[in-house]
């Protein structure tokens, strides 16, 4: 099939170069409109990844983020309870310091309270009897003579009294809640407290966690964020998320990337023609699994955007097929069986309205096509031209 395509290559460059000597209308590069058979196809290039692997993940016993600070080199031979990652602790050992002192603290104020209350239920005692005791003694003054006393000095009497009877109340009531409410600061203090350890035993966990080894042997593979970057040095990772991954011997998929402008009738199914970088002299079929529904952005710092393609390889090559190969492809989107096909950039418009122009002498005339099946760079012609016209490869100088 390639050489047929190459055929049909090296026939349109030659009716180029045949249409440059003819005569009068040498000065217009055209394209003779013939029948013909040809393949549309898209290209993409991409790697192998693993269909089937054993993730690599940080044990989800805790929620927070790990900073990685080292891991071992992509495509490793690792063997089982290798360190493939190491993680940055310096953040969390002073958060533990700073947790750990909060412990203290919230210690410290608990045995603080106790002897505080015990000193506190003291007061209420004494209060108590002192104000029992002049309660005693202004109550004296109610059946005296009032000729002994001038009358201010009963009614000061009296007013102290009734001062001392609301005190004796408040005493009472300090004392007959005084463990509720000495309980309730304590439970205060204690919950702050089983939160800063809760929150120090969590940070102790963390710490104990600052290697990760690998599960078994295999060839360690970097994971990626949902965004498509490859985790690294540098890059933060959560519990219960992959870090990495050992791919299953043999068990590889293609993953392709086609330029959005490119992306032009791709669907599951369809046959996809692939080359390995590091085997260029083979060819391998695959097919079609998924096309990803909007295309994006490889990674972030480059703004052009892919639709992603994974293929299902026919007949993988243990031996040669390692995950992270590299891949060029071409994604067999259709066919046209003796039809009228011309480059791409010689029509113009769009699907609902498309032209062509025509060339007629040393003039080209516009003439309005249907268009079929395409590709990026092959267009179908199914109505508008004839066998035998000259369709011109550029627009004529006064074309709007």
């Amino acid at each position: 099939m390639t050489t047929r395509l190459s055929r049909l290559a090296t026939g349109l460059a030659a009716i180029l170069v045949l249409a440059a000597c003819s005569g009068p209308q040498a000065d217009i590069p055209a394209v003779v409109v013939d029948d013909t058979s040809t393949e549309l196809f898209v290209r993409a290039d991409g790697e192998l990844v693993a269909s089937e692997s054993l993730p690599i993940t940080i044990p989800g016993t805790i929620r927070m983020g790990f900073n990685i600070a080292w891991m071992a080199p992509e495509f490793s031979e690792v063997k089982q309870g290798d360190v493939i990652a190491r993680f940055d602790d310096v953040q969390i050992r002073l958060d533990r310091e700073a947790t750990a002192l909060n412990v203290a603290r919230s210690e410290f104020k608990l045995a603080n309270t106790e002897r505080s209350s015990d000193l506190e239920l003291t007061r209420i005692g004494h209060e108590s009897l002192r104000v029992e005791g002049e309660r005693e003694i202004t109550e004296s003054f109610e059946d005296v003579d009032e000729r002994l006393f001038s009358r201010n000095e009963i009614i000061d009497a009296l007013s102290d009294l009734e001062y001392l009877g609301v005190e004796a109340e408040f005493l009472d009531w300090q004392f007959d809640t005084f463990d509720q409410r000495t309980q309730a600061e304590q439970n205060m203090i204690a919950a702050e407290r089983q939160g800063e350890a809760s929150k120090l035993e969590k940070q102790d966990t963390a710490l104990s966690m600052m290697e990760l080894r690998s599960p078994a042997d295999g060839t360690f593979v970097y994971a990626r964020t949902p965004w498509g970057e490859k985790l690294g040095k540098g890059k933060t990772v959560f519990p219960g998320r992959p870090l990495g991954l050992l791919p299953i011997r043999g068990k590889v998929q293609a993953r392709l990337f086609v330029p959005e402008n490119d992306a032009v009738g791709l669907a599951e199914g369809q046959l996809v023609r692939l080359r390995l970088d590091a085997a260029t002299e083979r060819e391998f079929t695959a097919r079609v699994l998924s096309v990803s529904p909007v295309a994006s952005p490889r990674n972030r710092t480059d703004p052009q955007k892919f639709f992603t393609v994974e293929a299902s390889i026919d007949d993988v090559d243990i031996d040669l097929m390692r995950v992270g190969n590299r891949i060029r492809a071409e994604i067999i989107t259709g066919r046209v069986d003796d039809g009228f096909v011309v480059p791409a950039h010689a029509v113009h418009g769009d699907v609902s309205e498309a032209w062509v122009y025509v060339v007629r002498g040393q003039r080209s005339e516009r003439r309005d096509v249907t268009v079929g099946r395409r590709s990026p760079d092959r267009v179908e012609i199914t109505a508008g031209v004839n066998r035998g016209d000259r369709v011109s490869l550029v627009p004529p100088a006064d074309a709007t």
